[in-house]
C-alpha cells in the first residue's frame, strides 16, 4: 500500500520539476503568457508528463487520460490511474480573480468528487495560475488560497504587488460547501527575469493536493 506521504512526496518532486517546464513554456510563448497565462491544456499536460515521469521512476505502472468535459466541468481535468491509487489534474487559469472565477475552480473540484471517486484511493492535483493585476481580487488571491498571507509580502510589493488579505479561503470553501476538510495548498513562481534571473513575482503559480477519500 502507498502512504498518503510517499504520494505526496512523489507530487512535490513532480511540480517542482513541472516549474522548470512552466519556465521553458513561459520563454516560447511570451507575450501571450505574459497577457493571458499558460492554456489550461499546456499546464495539466506538462504537470502530468512530470507526475508519470516521477511514477515512473519508483516503478510504478500508471495509464494517462483526459477526462471528457461536460457542463460540469469545464476545466480541463486528466486522470492518472494506477493499481493502488488515482491521481485527478485539474488544470485551471485564473485569467480573472473574481468570485465566479474561483467558484468555478470549486465547482470543478466538487464535481471530480461526485464524478471520478470510484473506490479507490483518489487525490485531486490542482495546478493554477494568475498575473496579478491592479483589482482588489487579484491582490487576494495568495491569502485566498494559503489562508493567511504569505511570510515575504514585501517583495510583493517591491513589484508593485499590495497583497491583500481575504475574508474567505479555499481550504473553508471546500469544508463549508463540499465537505472536503483535508488538502496541502502552496504558491510558486517559477519565472525569472533574464536580465538578473530574480524571481518574478507578478506571475503567480497555485497548486494543491486534496485526498477525497478521507
Amino acid at each position: 500500500m502507498f502512504s498518503e506521504q510517499l504520494i505526496s512526496d512523489y507530487l512535490s518532486t513532480s511540480i517542482e520539476q513541472f516549474q522548470q517546464d512552466c519556465s521553458k513554456l513561459c520563454a516560447q510563448h511570451y507575450p501571450t503568457v505574459h497577457n493571458r497565462g499558460m492554456r489550461e491544456n499546456h499546464l495539466g499536460k506538462a504537470l502530468c508528463r512530470r507526475i508519470m515521469a516521477t511514477l515512473e521512476q519508483a516503478e510504478i505502472d500508471a495509464h494517462f487520460s483526459q477526462h471528457k468535459n461536460d457542463e460540469q466541468i469545464s476545466q480541463p481535468v486528466f486522470v492518472i490511474d494506477t493499481t493502488d491509487f488515482i491521481i485527478v489534474v485539474v488544470a485551471h487559469r485564473l485569467l480573472s480573480a473574481n468570485k465566479a472565477c474561483r467558484q468555478g475552480l470549486m465547482n470543478t473540484i466538487a464535481s471530480v468528487k461526485s464524478t471520478l471517486v470510484q473506490g479507490k484511493p483518489t487525490y485531486i492535483v490542482v495546478v493554477a495560475d494568475h498575473w496579478f493585476d491592479r483589482s482588489k481580487a487579484s491582490k487576494e488571491i495568495p491569502a485566498w488560497w494559503l489562508g493567511r498571507l504569505p511570510d515575504n509580502t514585501d517583495e510583493y510589493a517591491s513589484e508593485g504587488v499590495k497583497l491583500l488579505g481575504c475574508t474567505d479561503n479555499v481550504a473553508e470553501q471546500l469544508r463549508n460547501e463540499y465537505q472536503i476538510s483535508h488538502g496541502e495548498y502552496h504558491i510558486h513562481h517559477p519565472l525569472k527575469r533574464e536580465t538578473n534571473n530574480k524571481i518574478v513575482h507578478k506571475y503567480l503559480l497555485l497548486s494543491a493536493f486534496i485526498p477525497l477519500h478521507k
